[in-house]
């Protein structure tokens, strides 16, 4: 894959021990799509593919009477962990109406299951951890099985944002 902005883009074939190197507008690698144009058009649809069948398979298992719980659960581990997966790499520089895409697809978990969640901090939290440059990302540090809750030594502090979504990201992890 070669990444040229350029109006015009003529490249001479590489080659390495006599053998031409294929040259591909897409390549997944690690479970990204990275496109030529360095757009995430192609990633961001495959996420969506991914949701919706994973959110039919919690809407199908709600249908047979699965408690709540059990569905938030499934919800976090198929879900959410799916689009959080390498999010600082690609979630950060999608546009607007890619991440209304996913969104749009993360509320219909509110519509099958019937229940509120904290889905609105939830969206957020993933928003300033994907963005590096934002003032709240260096307090969320994550280990091999949680995020750290940062030292809360004020009552004021402990009922903030920053402590509730990292315990709703920790919340069946």
């Amino acid at each position: 894959m070669i990444v040229d902005f350029r109006r015009v883009q003529s490249h001479e074939p590489i080659m390495i021990e006599d053998n031409s190197i294929e040259v591909v507008s897409e390549f997944r690698y690690l479970g990204i799509t990275f496109s030529d144009m360095l757009n995430w058009n192609t990633q961001v649809d495959n996420m969506v593919s991914k949701v919706k069948e994973r959110l039919f398979c919690i809407s199908r298992l709600a249908g047979f009477g699965l408690d709540f719980d059990k569905q938030l659960w499934l919800f976090r581990t198929m879900v959410l962990s799916l689009i959080m997966y390498c999010g600082p790499v690609w979630l950060s520089s999608c546009g607007k109406g890619q991440v209304d895409r996913l969104n749009r697809y993360c509320r219909k978990f509110i519509e099958i299951t019937g229940e509120c969640i904290d889905h609105e901090i939830l969206v957020h939290t993933m928003r300033i951890i994907a963005s590096c440059g934002h003032p709240l990302s260096h307090y969320y540090h994550r280990t091999r099985r949680h995020y750290i809750l940062p030292r809360m030594r004020t009552e004021r502090f402990r009922n903030s944002f920053l402590p509730r979504s990292i315990k709703l990201l920790n919340v069946d992890l």
